[in-house]
């Protein structure tokens, strides 16, 4: 039994000294698939081996790196180099010397086959895609809950419209099982009523995503009659569930942004509608002052049209009963008699004897007849 004390970077070295001193993993020859590619500005390359079954780290030094060969997702490829220990993680990795390719991964052959199937089955096609409602009441938000997504997720729906309520349907969205809880939580999530389904997760390599393009998964989708949302990883990750899904994503932020209002749009557009309703009222308050006048002045024309008329019809009448006003007429020379209060027109009307009054303009005369004579003599 050892009973000595040994430091982390100690034992680290001293693993190290064990794998390099190793003839069997010096100047080894490795075949695997490329993943998480990343070319740094120093010139060197970090990228990830992997198989069905396991990973392995490697760093492609700028001295060694062969310009004619340019690695990319998917890639698969044979390699020759040294196993050797990074202290700072206590990882081991391959240091590659030599790298050719091979062909294209497995895994990306078998996403290039289910996207030409589903595509030649017309699961992309625009006129399936179900319009997302603008104002949701109700989301429900598919992923894991222990991941940094529901939290993104979260914070953007209450941040950006806080009315909303968002049901978290938790779900395995890496590795085994993934594929079952994706499906039971889409059935789940469909059948709540629910005006739109976020279905998202944070990146990660090609396997780590790999069950967002399984085909059980993608019919879900296409089968579900709520809207679906997906927002799986970054943006440069695509999915068979992006493909399928009614909208997709670039991130699960971006995937929150696109399935609620902002609160401030709202309020500006709100202020806007005000401001347009306002100038509006006025204009119309306007237009029906200036009606209103050219009504007033449209009557008060009538009104003075009607006035001179009737003062016409006025001055008409006034000087038709003054043509037969009595007075003007005694005045004149003529005069009026009557004989027991009737008008006297006839002389064969009185006889002798009768008291004829006689109505003058200066006065009235009573006289008693003693002659009447017929005619104008």
């Amino acid at each position: 039994m050892n009973n000595s004390v040994y430091s982390v970077t100690e034992i680290t070295v001293y693993i190290r000294h064990l794998l390099e001193e190793n003839d069997l993993l010096q100047s080894v020859n490795i075949q695997g698939e490329v993943s998480n590619v990343t070319y740094h500005r120093s010139g060197h390359v970090y990228f990830t081996v992997k198989d069905f079954n396991s990973q392995l780290s490697c760093v492609w030094f700028k001295p060694y790196v062969k310009h004619s060969i340019r690695l990319t997702e998917g890639m698969e490829v044979n390699m020759t180099g040294d196993i050797t220990v990074y202290p700072p993680r206590g990882a081991y990795q391959l240091k590659v010397y030599d790298i050719s390719k091979k062909g294209v991964g497995s895994l990306y052959e078998q996403f290039d086959n289910l996207k030409k199937q589903l595509l030649q089955e017309g699961l992309f096609l625009p006129e399936h895609k179900k319009a997302i409602p603008t104002f949701p009441s109700r989301i429900a938000l598919i992923t894991s809950p222990t991941g940094a997504a529901v939290r993104d997720v979260l914070q953007t729906c209450r941040r950006r419209y806080p009315v909303v309520e968002v049901i978290l349907i938790p779900a395995v969205v890496q590795g085994e099982g993934g594929r079952r809880s994706i499906v039971k939580a889409l059935t789940t999530a469909d059948e709540l009523g629910v005006d739109t389904i976020l279905l998202v997760r944070g990146g990660g390599s090609l396997e780590d995503l790999w069950n967002f393009n399984e085909e059980e998964v993608a019919r879900t989708i296409f089968s579900c009659e709520t809207p679906i949302i997906t927002g799986v990883g970054h943006e440069t990750d695509i999915t068979i569930a992006d493909f399928v899904s009614d909208l997709r994503a670039s991130t699960p932020t971006a995937a929150a942004e696109l399935a609620v209002p902002s609160r401030e749009v709202l309020l500006g557009e709100l202020s806007s509608w005000e401001t347009q309703l306002e100038k509006s009222l006025t204009y119309y308050h306007v237009i029906k002052q200036q009606q209103l006048d050219e009504l007033s002045s449209r009557l008060e024309q009538r009104m003075l049209g009607y006035l001179r008329e009737k003062k016409f019809e006025l001055e008409t009448l006034s000087a038709r009963l003054e043509a037969f006003d009595v007075s003007k007429t005694l005045k004149k020379g003529f005069s009026i008699s009557t004989v027991n209060g009737k008008v006297n027109t006839q002389a064969d009307q009185v006889k002798e004897g009768d008291t004829l009054h006689t109505h003058l303009a200066g006065g009235n005369l009573e006289s008693t007849v003693t002659k009447t004579t017929k005619g104008n003599k």
